[in-house]
């Protein structure tokens, strides 16, 4: 950044923001003002790259004309959708790109998840039986498990299935490659070692805990999740090699199964507590740990949680081409969902940044083939590539980025400051209008920037053109700043310098 910006003229002294590192919420926001590194309290419709760019998120585009609320969204083929949407009389009937519908086949508020097996989409509510879409038609798993299970995954040629009423502790394997085959429905004088078959924690867990979700690790490795803990095991198709992997010692539990994604070779999933990844150590490869990725914002987190009526209804979905992880939190009411991003650093975890995002009130999402697909009040959208321009997007909706900073004291806490003039260096194409306000929350000054090239910023110590200058003639010991970013086309904001005057 030294030289990205300008240096001031004679008698001035600048004071740089840059390579700002997301939201942080894990300190008073009058204790953030670092430079380099620069923390935000608010990113909303914005992400911080691996460079410290603030990036204006990209543009949405309706996917066909419906227009219900949409509770679930999956992918059952490259670049087709299904989902489970909300009618009139809250009964949820499932629904595909192609036009195949099953009306009210779960009640009112049910909560569904869903998984691909045998090149087929399930969906399964807890109490209901389970159905398959296979592109041309919806049809009901016709296995004897018609208590629904509340959570599914596959694993080695087999659909797994657990959250049974009446079975809190008990994961139900198929028959190898045969869903419609569980293991109620096999002979009890069965030998195959492809049969279904069952995994019953109630002894392993230890305490009263019941098992929340699943999702596979690494090839043969199965996550199985209690509020508290994780218990993985070594799968195969043979049902007598299945094994508890006593190299993992994982004392954290999931809140939600819809919130388990496979990230590369990690597993993400969310806690009570945050967002934890689970993965193999460095040091040592036969052992399995969980990190906890969210503490710079757990009371952020928290509360997010806390805005959801029930924990099971929160999901998550992984970006593997922008390498985000976005998080969904339908509030009451079914009006309103808040949505918190994790965008990852390519090459250090503990580098990856926060934000937050209000497009379409998006409610769940799905993830398939450099495709990104959000389920929302008024029918499923999908993102276009970050840099699209309005011409590449036909009908897209460019959202509104809006980008807040702590409080920032050029210095000391207590002595006034006399400022000179702003710089601020942006890319892209787009109007960014700066607000600023004192310490005191009095508006001091506000002014708009149009953003109308496009600038290189591969090699940041190089100056670029994209350099702004604004009068900025003012008196005060701190200040805020609001950026709202707008425009149907990239926008980057790669730094702002403060110019104060010296003192004599």
């Amino acid at each position: 950044m030294g030289s990205g910006i300008r240096a001031p003229s004679p008698g001035l002294t600048r004071r740089p923001y840059y390579d700002f590192s997301g939201l942080d919420a894990s300190r008073d926001d009058t204790a953030l003002d670092t430079g380099r590194g620069q923390a935000l309290v608010r990113c909303e419709n914005a992400f911080c790259d691996w460079r410290g760019q603030i990036v204006k998120e990209a543009a949405v585009f309706k996917r066909g004309t419906n227009d219900s609320k949409i509770n679930h969204v999956a992918f059952f083929a490259r670049d087709r959708v299904a989902w489970a949407q909300q009618d009139g009389g809250g009964h949820l009937t499932l629904n595909s790109d192609s036009g195949h519908t099953v009306i009210d086949a779960f009640p009112p508020n049910s909560v569904v998840s869903s998984t691909v097996f045998n090149q087929k989409l399930h969906f399964a509510c807890i109490g209901q039986p389970m159905y398959v879409y296979n592109g041309s038609v919806w049809s009901k798993n016709t296995s004897g498990l018609q208590s629904g299970p509340s959570a599914i995954s596959t694993i080695q040629r087999r659909l797994v299935a657990s959250g049974m009423q009446g079975r809190p502790t008990e994961l139900h394997f198929s028959r190898v490659d045969n869903e419609n085959v569980m293991p109620d429905d096999e002979p009890i004088s069965s030998t195959d070692v492809t049969k279904g078959a069952i995994i019953d924690l109630k002894n392993i867990i230890g305490t009263a805990d019941k098992i929340v979700g699943h999702g596979q690790f690494e090839s043969n490795r199965l996550a199985i999740f209690t509020e508290d803990q994780a218990i993985i095991y070594v799968v195969s198709p043979n049902y007598t090699q299945w094994a508890i992997d006593e190299k993992a010692n994982i004392r954290t539990g999931c809140i939600s199964h819809r919130t388990i994604a496979q990230a590369g070779s990690d597993l993400i999933f969310c806690s009570r507590a945050g967002v934890h990844t689970l993965r193999r150590s460095v040091d040592n490869a036969l052992q399995l740990y969980s990190v906890p990725m969210s503490d710079r914002i757990d009371y952020l987190y928290r509360a997010l949680v806390r805005s959801v009526d029930d924990p099971s209804k929160i999901s998550a979905v992984w970006d593997q081409d922008e390498g985000q992880y976005h998080i969904f939190f339908p509030r009451p009411g079914g009006e309103l969902s808040n949505r918190l991003t994790w965008t990852q650093h390519p090459k250090d975890t503990e580098l990856s940044k926060w934000s937050t995002g209000t497009t379409f009130n998006a409610r769940c999402g799905a993830f398939l083939g450099g495709k990104l697909v959000y389920g929302t009040n008024g029918g499923v959208y999908e993102a276009a590539k970050v840099e699209a321009l309005a011409s590449d997007v036909e009908d897209g909706v460019f959202p509104t980025a809006v980008i807040e900073t702590p409080t920032l004291w050029h210095g000391s806490l207590t002595e006034w400051k006399d400022t000179h003039s702003f710089v601020l260096h942006a890319t892209g194409y787009g109007q960014i209008q700066v607000e600023a306000t004192d310490d005191d929350g009095r508006a001091i000054n506000s002014f708009v920037i149009d953003v109308l090239q496009e600038g290189d910023d591969s090699f940041p110590d190089i100056p670029l053109s994209q350099q702004y200058e604004r009068k900025f003639e003012h008196r005060y010991r701190g200040v805020r700043f609001r950026f709202t970013v707008t425009g149907t086309g990239l926008v980057r904001i790669i730094g702002f310098v403060v110019n104060l005057k010296q003192r004599a």
